[in-house]
């Protein structure tokens, strides 16, 4: 029986090739949106479960308060004593716990100097609580030996080449040399950090003056913190004791400052978005809006299926009554169309797999992730998407099915059923509406994504960014750091540079506690305020205003104990006015001296993160950064000029630099993509919605052809045929606007909420989006209706 009903629809497919196309391109298209989103989900989703204990493994993270009970920083590492204290506190409830240091600085091998990011000193534990792959060596072992390091697969190939690496000496920062005592394979891209190098925890504990030393580093929040529950642990038990444990280690007051909070590693990439992250991370919610894309894109292909099948049932109207006379039952009927209809889908799947095969490598790049597709690796994904298949074959295919079969064979035959819209008319109206508010709400959340992505781009941030060089400084130069900044300066085409401890682009993470003088006394701030350490050329390089007050001069002895403010640091102060802290006594970090300018608020951060209290002290001890702004005409002699006169300064630390506008651009690289995204699923949704659209103007002017040569020979002008025929398409997605865009308002007023800096959301978006639906529409009906007026009504008049 179902050889037949499959022969049978395979026939009906052939013969209406132009239905059986419109709805294969459709849903193949639906089902490769599917697909490719089913990709990146998965690898969204799939991020650190490479590690053997990753559902079992947890990072400690620290939150500091303001006096007001605010949140002032949430790091995602803790000061090195924790590790230690907390491993014997929660001895019933933490098996292993480990800490690891990341830092970036130079390797030296024989005369190879490398410039390398991902460094890490880490405790033993580390190796059982992350899962390592050893390929040599025993990476235990060797971390618990002094003066070891253990090396990732593509960081031994680099220095060594095919030189067997075990037991070779490499040099560290300049400062220790490590013996290779063992070498690991590279982790999968889905891991939230990178660890491409792991010494031994000692060199840190020599780094900080000894154990003791470091027992005692309460405030250098560095250490990345790792632990794995006993059988018996919890994370409600740990949590239910921590406000005891703070007290025990800091003193009485230690909850009233800071807390310590529990996430799990699995969480990681999708959850948290805390300062100091070892990685950039994604966002579950984006997770969220791409799911919701692609069920709201299949949904729009099987409304086209849908409409397009009912539309088609007065011309199959007379077959069901043949067959019902000739004995077809209702639910023989009904298994037919079904049939068809998941014989049109499952070739629509088959399509869409080599849609998919086809896109993924430019998707791959599109999205930097390491996307794979084969039927062994995402066979879970294709089995998902070939249910989802099936589905929407059975549930596109079952009101066609059902209102088919439920024809009255002699009512058919008197030409009563099939002519008339009636019901399905109704709901190809409903339908028509539905995809199109789907289609104008995606193309409104596209506009105020974009628009807020060159908002973010090109908002005036209250400093010059363009043209500015940023130089890490190495400790060679960070000794001799004014006279390699005074050769810089007599460099052709190097307007001014200026150093700092941190950069705009970077995040304000250091800060101290801090008293201001307010009506007469010294009282301490509500609000943490953040540090940068500058020296007296930053502002002016960076072009900042000053507001009231001045800037530092070159005479540090006069200004060491001196501060500047931003406007933001005032306010919260409580000063009436920038004029008005001029001259007040301030205590910073233990620094007492009085405030000697104010600056224009300034965004440091991106403009997801609220400008916050700044305060800038003279201190040209830390200056880890320069600079530099440069002509732009001489850019490129100018940058050869600073790495010549770099290598001279600091022979053996490989010169590190790049721009503040590329480091703007890398911040907002994640919206960006996603905006690219949205444009382009929004495009295949309204292309979608007018391939259904197509179908039912083709199927309209046909129905209607008779009509229309009547009305040519009664005189009736093309553009009244055309708008005759256009009126009531262009009525229906006039309605889905109305519909659309109270949930477009909605959505997107929500999304905008995320950052704290954004534009207002006008009417603009609508209009475009509006604009768009009514102009695709027009052209897609169009596209039939002229064919139709131009058409020789004689000539369908005698066919008729």
């Amino acid at each position: 029986m179902f050889k037949n009903y499959f022969k049978v629809a395979l026939r009906n497919l052939l013969k209406h090739k132009g239905f059986s196309f419109i709805n294969i391109l459709g849903l193949s298209v639906g089902l490769t949106c599917c697909l490719l989103i089913g990709l990146y989900i998965n690898e969204e989703m799939s991020y650190d479960t490479f590690h053997e204990n990753a559902d079992e493994t947890y990072r400690f993270t620290r939150e500091f308060m303001s006096q007001d009970g605010t949140t002032s920083l949430h790091l995602s590492r803790l000061a090195p004593p924790f590790g230690h204290y907390l491993k014997d506190y929660y001895e019933g409830d933490i098996e292993k716990i480990g800490r690891f240091l990341t830092t970036s600085g130079t390797i030296e091998y024989g005369e190879k100097l490398f410039n390398e990011t991902d460094l890490a000193f880490a405790d033993p534990e580390i190796v059982d609580i992350l899962t390592f792959e050893t390929l040599q060596g025993n990476l235990k072992e060797a971390l618990q030996k002094p003066g070891s390091v253990v090396l990732s697969e593509s960081l031994a190939k680099k220095y060594f080449g095919n030189e067997d690496p075990m037991g070779k000496s490499i040099r560290v920062f300049d400062q220790a040399e490590l013996l290779v005592q063992g070498v690991y394979k590279d982790w999968p891209d889905n891991s939230s950090f990178e660890l491409n190098m792991l010494g031994d925890f000692s060199v840190i504990e020599q780094f900080y003056g000894g154990r003791e030393n470091l027992l005692g580093a309460w405030g250098s929040n560095n250490f990345t913190t790792l632990f794995t529950l006993t059988e018996t642990g919890s994370i409600d038990g740990i949590m239910d004791r921590m406000e005891e444990f703070l007290t025990i280690q800091l003193g009485e007051n230690a909850n009233s400052w800071t807390r310590l909070h529990v996430q799990k590693l699995t969480d990681i990439h999708l959850h948290s978005n805390l300062s100091d992250e070892l990685g950039e991370n994604s966002d579950i919610t984006y997770v969220y809006i791409f799911t919701s894309i692609a069920v709201l894109i299949l949904l729009i292909a099987c409304i086209n299926y849908m409409n397009l099948a009912t539309a088609r049932s007065a011309r199959r109207a007379k077959e069901v009554g043949m067959r019902k006379v000739f004995g077809a039952g209702k639910g023989n009927l009904i298994n037919q169309f079904l049939t068809e209809s998941v014989v049109l889908t499952l070739c629509a799947l088959l399509l869409s797999v080599g849609l998919t095969s086809v896109i993924l490598p430019f998707f791959r790049d599109f999205t930097s992730l390491n996307l794979e597709f084969n039927l062994v690796q995402n066979a879970g994904l294709i089995a998902i998407i070939f249910g989802a298949a099936l589905l929407v074959g059975v549930l596109a295919g079952s009101y066609p099915a059902f209102y088919l079969s439920a024809f009255k064979p002699l009512e058919v035959m008197r030409g009563s059923k099939g002519s008339a819209p009636g019901k399905s008319g109704l709901l190809r109206r409903v339908l028509v509406v539905a995809q199109f508010s789907i289609s104008v709400v995606l193309i409104i959340s596209t506009v105020v994504v974009v628009q807020q992505l060159n908002y973010m781009q090109n908002k005036n941030l209250g400093y010059d960014k363009d043209q500015m060089m940023i130089l890490n400084v190495s400790q060679e130069i960070g000794n001799n750091f004014q006279t390699f900044k005074n050769e810089l300066k007599n460099i052709a085409g190097v307007k001014s540079a200026g150093g700092s401890s941190r950069v705009p682009s970077g995040q304000l993470l250091d800060s101290q506690g801090a008293q201001a003088e307010v009506d007469g006394q010294m009282q301490p701030t509500q609000v943490v305020i953040k540090q940068l350490q500058v020296d007296p050329d930053f502002v002016s390089n960076y072009q900042m205003e000053v507001v009231a007050g001045r800037n530092f001069t070159d005479d540090w002895q006069r200004d060491s104990a001196n501060f500047i403010l931003n406007e933001k640091s005032v306010e919260i102060i409580g000063w009436s006015s920038p004029e008005d802290a001029i001259g007040k006594r301030m205590n910073y970090g233990g620094v007492a001296g009085r405030v000697i300018g104010v600056v224009e608020d300034f965004h440091f951060e991106s403009l997801q993160s609220e400008i916050v209290p700044v305060i800038m002290a003279n201190n040209r001890s830390n200056m880890r950064f320069l600079s530099i702004k440069i002509e732009g005409q001489n850019l490129r002699s100018s940058v050869a000029e600073i790495e010549q006169k770099y290598a001279e300064f600091s022979p053996n630390s490989p010169i590190q630099y790049n721009f503040l506008n590329e480091r703007f651009d890398t911040l907002y690289e994640s919206e960006s993509q996603r905006s690219e995204l949205f444009t382009i699923f929004s495009g295949l949704a309204i292309f979608l919605a007018c391939l259904g659209l197509f179908g039912l103007a083709s199927f309209t002017v046909a129905q209607r052809g008779k009509e229309i040569s009547i009305r040519k020979v009664l005189g009736a002008s093309i553009n009244q045929i055309v708008s005759t025929l256009s009126k009531e398409f262009i009525i229906l997605v006039g309605i889905a606007m109305l519909l659309a865009a109270p949930i477009g308002w909605y959505f997107m007023s929500d999304w905008l909420d995320g950052y704290a800096y954004r534009i207002g959301l006008g009417a603009l978006p609508f209009i475009i989006a509006g604009g768009i639906a009514l102009l695709i529409a027009f052209v897609t009906i169009s596209m039939q209706t002229f064919k139709a007026a131009f058409s020789n009504p004689a000539t369908r008049l005698r066919e008729d």
